[in-house]
């Protein structure tokens, strides 16, 4: 992500990112042809997977690090109750609209936070939900460059291939369930210790409620993934009966 106060500026970032990007695919490319790869596209692919998978586990190895010490911890949606600064029409009885645009009602429910000092038990949960996150942004890559390697030496229905993806769906259903649920728990708690009450007369508080809502998007990739598993296991066992035949 590039971010910036000068537009042009952020536009030439993205681009440098960009252009560096596409020289490390030209070098994959260039690697894939002088080893006379069968498949130049699906050799790229693989690498890129995996690369994809070396920096989802560096960045693993430093949420262990900053899970370990005691610098600061940023919270990414800390659950607040703030009082609106000014009187919102939706807040006025018997408010008549002027039929100009404005704002009519508004609330914040969460802010990006930074809070030092936390304890062992928060820390550690704080760092397994973001790890677990983390580990959900990984197994795209890892089924990728498996399945590309494998596509590559002719071995795409392998049984090992069958079991990956079922794995694969395993991991997205545990992990991409219990990180944001751990993620949302840590961070009410933190709120409650570094905010005063919601019942108190205040400009910022803490959430009034616990909201731990379990995402369903990984019930849906995981079912996807598993239905892959299968159908690669079918797969492998029309390749075994073909080449019996042979």
């Amino acid at each position: 992500m590039v971010s910036g106060t000068d537009l042009p500026t952020v536009l030439l970032w993205g681009g440098v990112g960009l252009a560096v990007v596409a020289a490390i695919v030209a070098l994959m490319v260039w690697d894939a042809r002088r080893r006379k790869s069968p498949s130049i596209l699906l050799d790229v692919i693989a690498a890129m997977a995996r690369v994809w998978v070396a920096i989802v586990l560096l960045g693993a190895g430093l949420l262990i690090i900053r899970g370990f010490t005691t610098a600061p911890y940023d919270i990414a949606a800390m659950p607040i109750s703030p009082a609106w600064p000014t009187s919102l029409p939706c807040q006025t009885s018997g408010y008549e609209p002027t039929g100009a645009t404005e704002l009519y009602c508004a609330s914040a429910d969460t802010a990006h936070a930074t809070v030092s000092g936390l304890d062992g038990g928060l820390r550690a949960l704080l760092t397994a939900g973001d790890l677990l996150s983390l580990l959900v942004l990984g197994v795209p890559g890892l089924v990728i460059a498996v399945l590309s390697q494998r596509a590559v030496v002719g071995a795409a229905f392998a049984a090992r291939t069958s079991r990956w993806l079922l794995i694969s769906a395993i991991i997205v259903l545990v992990a991409g369930t219990l990180g944001p649920m751990l993620t949302d728990i840590g961070s009410a708690l933190v709120a409650q210790q570094v905010l005063p009450p919601a019942d108190a007369n205040v400009a910022v508080a803490a959430g009034r409620t616990f909201s731990i809502a379990p995402p369903l998007w990984p019930l849906g990739v995981a079912l996807g993934l598993a239905a892959l598993s299968v159908i690669f296991r079918q797969g492998a066992r029309l390749q075994r009966e073909t080449e019996g035949l042979v």
